[in-house]
């Protein structure tokens, strides 16, 4: 593959790491993914991510790291239930939808520190040149009752529901890139947003955005 990518003049690969808060490398905090060896937290015997990028770099093509920063399970089959898993070890951190659909919940102050120590070990592991988000929003479907509590305990501000989720995921973001910066500032850090329509010139202007 890079080799082809090599021949049509590409400069950058963006490769997925982190899918279901496992790893496609050697993490310090979470397991190995079951998409490497078919078992999660099953060692594959080599790492995917140290690999990619010495052939990469041997290439000239940079390596972004792309990671899932919230997504944990969205089946019973990609349901992790190790013993250092999140719905073990942590699961009032996960926000549970049905259908064995969870995230983490990034109105908790002890999960956007969890991302950000993630990250952080990812790039001072690895020669990586970039991170890259995907999903960095809550799912669609969340009630009011699944966030009740940290609603209630994390909003000294008194926004309103929508803005307070909002304004939590702006502080993942922040606090990642503050992160990114002490470490190896040099390092492209990006996210690929899901894209909404707004119809209403009111909520465009509140936010900021050409209608």
């Amino acid at each position: 593959i890079l080799n082809k990518l090599q021949a049509a003049n590409f400069n950058t690969v963006f490769f997925q790491i982190r899918g279901m808060s496992d790893a496609m490398y050697h993490s310090h905090y979470e397991p190995w993914s079951q998409y490497l060896s078919s078992v999660r937290g099953a060692d594959p015997g080599w790492d995917p991510l140290a690999y990619l990028v010495e052939e990469a770099h041997a290439r000239g093509i940079e390596v972004h790291a792309w990671l899932n920063p919230y997504r944990y399970s969205t089946s019973a089959e990609s349901h992790g239930n190790l013993p250092d898993d999140y719905a073990v070890a942590h699961p009032e951190w996960l926000l549970d939808y049905g259908n064995y659909t969870k995230i983490l919940n990034p109105g908790l102050p002890e999960v956007r520190q969890r991302i950000s120590d993630v990250v952080a070990d990812i790039i001072t592991n690895y020669d990586v040149d970039g991170i890259v988000f995907d999903d960095y929003f809550y799912v669609q479907g969340i009630t009011d009752d699944m966030d009740e509590e940290q609603y209630q305990l994390y909003n000294p501000e008194g926004l309103s529901r929508k803005d307070w989720r909002r304004n939590n995921v702006n502080h993942m973001v922040r606090d990642v890139q503050t992160r990114i910066n002490t470490i190896k500032p040099y390092i492209t850090f990006g996210i690929s947003p899901a894209g909404l329509a707004a119809s209403s010139l009111v909520v465009a202007a509140k936010y900021a955005v050409d209608h």
